[in-house]
């Protein structure tokens, strides 16, 4: 008896525990879903954006806080489920709250919306995507291997894998949260300024209609240059260590315990 009543209770903590597991991806293909199926995307266009720009910027001026908590909230969801019009909405972010409110809003969004979901892979996802995405995974694990924070800070700062790419990967190789959320944040602070500087200084082109470009300025040698100095800097230690014969097999994924 004593058997069976352990048995129906470790069933039950199991069963829990697969709750607790499909939870977050449920709400995540929820939110996919209601995102998409509204058509919020359409209305993320530059077009959009000149013909409501007016009344944006008064609401902004009358409602600072609340216009800001909705900026980070819209961009970590738009984040979160690679909402494809983010690059204008972070234009629009300089053009509607100015240089460093628009710069702060962005950055808080996308690093929630990142770290969301680097959470939601790392407990729900991780056994089955890491079994299918093996193969794929291999061209970062030795880097993450080396320095998690450094190698990710790197990868960060230079655009040339998907910004989605990098939420899932370190959630796979057993990145520490605290890693990643500190090598994110600090690694889209220069793409996130140039996106909003380029917003807030295209603001009367943007009013009259016309799109704006960010990504050529982004890809522009004067910026790119010192982007992928600052991420060859970040590596540094992961190289230092290479050359000195790197970690031993049996340590964790950047250095912590």
């Amino acid at each position: 008896m004593p058997n069976s009543l352990n048995s129906t209770q470790g069933n039950k903590k199991a069963k829990g525990f697969s709750v607790r597991r499909i939870l977050p991806i449920v709400i995540l293909a929820a939110v996919i879903a209601a995102v998409y199926a509204s058509g919020v995307g359409d209305y993320v266009s530059f077009a959009a954006l000149s013909e409501n720009l007016d009344m944006l910027q008064s609401f902004v001026a009358e409602n600072t806080v609340v216009a800001l908590l909705v900026l980070v909230l819209f961009y970590a969801v738009g984040t979160a489920v690679s909402l494809p019009a983010m690059g204008i909405v972070s234009i629009a972010s300089g053009v509607i709250f100015g240089l460093w409110l628009g710069f702060f809003g962005v950055l808080m969004g996308a690093t929630l919306g990142a770290t969301a979901i680097f959470l939601i892979v790392r407990t729900s996802l991780g056994d089955a995507l890491r079994t299918k995405v093996g193969p794929w995974l291999g061209k970062f694990e030795s880097g993450f291997q080396k320095d998690a924070f450094n190698y990710l800070l790197a990868l960060r700062l230079v655009p040339v894998f998907p910004f989605w790419v990098l939420n899932i990967a370190p959630a796979l190789l057993g990145v520490r949260l605290k890693s990643y959320v500190a090598a994110t944040a600090l690694g889209i602070i220069p793409g996130t300024f140039v996106f909003v500087w380029v917003g807030k200084g295209a603001a009367e082109t943007i009013r009259l209609g016309n799109k704006v470009d960010a990504t050529e300025l982004l890809f522009q040698p004067h910026v790119i240059g010192p982007l992928v100095g600052l991420a060859l800097l970040s590596l540094i230690p992961v190289i230092l260590r290479k050359i000195r014969g790197g970690r031993s097999v049996g340590t964790p994924i950047n250095g912590e315990s």
